[in-house]
């Protein structure tokens, strides 16, 4: 029998090996390689409506569980999150019953907003399967968002999640500083999708960028705007007095918008935006229906 001291330095030992085992674990998961999508799956856009949810939630401040209520009662196919701790994924994905198809790719930290360090970024949910998920390719260094390759009925299509350069004080050499950020970015998220071949896309995030100047020229002139499509071009950020439109959907013409709604004031200074939207050839019938999220 080994003497009690020895049994002590013994598990003290395994404890220390098991959370250097944890600890390696959680370090090498966000570099972890996100499968291909499958060969027989064509470029395209799915006939049936799904619904996407993108919304900026602060950290979580107001609590996750009002979060998670908020964002369920939109019934989504898909969630696009920005301003996510790390230390929230495993629990957003079971609050919001997408456990399935999570993947640590699908989860890329914001260093072009807080540097190498961040512990927060953007995270894609979904309840259909996610393929090649990365962050967007971005020359000017520092991430500002992930994309991944979407399948849902054999038609595969991009969906991407960003957090563009925020500008937040009035001097007017960070207002001039933050838009050159945001422009290096849109640009660099234009030339990445052209580089896959410009492929359908929902492009959804706080882009930060109020709709006019050259940086909304970039994005109503590659893109559309979904829910400015529908008139649904309400307030997105902002309490009190502050209060604009950054928070937005960008579709590729393929995509046909349905329905979709900027929520009242929530758990989070942004307000959740939501979008269903099918393909635009599919022929329209007078049976096709939403499913009523305000």
């Amino acid at each position: 029998m080994q003497p009690r001291s020895w049994r002590g330095i013994y598990l003290v030992i395994a404890l220390f090996a098991i959370g250097g085992i944890m600890l390696w674990g959680l370090f090498i998961a966000p570099h972890a390689i996100s499968p291909p999508a499958p060969l027989d799956a064509s470029w395209g856009v799915p006939g049936r409506p799904l619904r996407f949810v993108s919304y900026n939630i602060l950290h979580n401040q107001r609590g996750i569980e009002n979060v998670a209520a908020e964002i369920n009662a939109t019934k989504p196919d898909f969630v696009l999150l920005q301003e996510v701790e790390s230390r929230d994924l495993i629990e957003l994905a079971a609050r919001l019953r997408m456990e399935q198809y999570h993947h640590p790719r699908l989860y890329e930290r914001s260093s072009n907003l807080d540097g190498p360090r961040a512990t927060w970024g953007n995270y894609i949910l979904s309840k259909h399967p996610v393929y090649d998920a990365a962050s967007i390719p971005n020359p000017g260094g520092g991430s500002f968002g992930v994309w991944g390759t979407a399948v849902v009925d054999g038609k595969k299509f991009v969906i991407a999640n960003v957090h563009l350069s925020a500008t937040w004080n009035a001097n007017p050499v960070h207002i001039k500083k933050s838009g050159e950020n945001r422009n290096r970015e849109l640009n660099a998220l234009k030339t990445a999708w052209h580089d896959r071949g410009e492929p359908p896309i929902i492009i959804a995030g706080d882009f930060n960028q109020i709709p006019m100047g050259n940086n909304w020229a970039i994005m109503s002139g590659t893109w559309r705007d979904a829910l400015g499509a529908l008139g649904k071009d309400d307030v997105t950020f902002g309490e009190g007095l502050l209060k604009t439109r950054i928070d937005y959907f960008l579709t590729t013409p393929d995509w046909q918008p349905i329905s979709g709604k900027v929520r009242p004031r929530g758990p989070s200074d942004h307000r959740l935006i939501w979008l269903e939207a099918r393909g635009r050839d599919t022929p329209a019938t007078k049976n096709v229906t939403t499913r009523g999220a305000d």
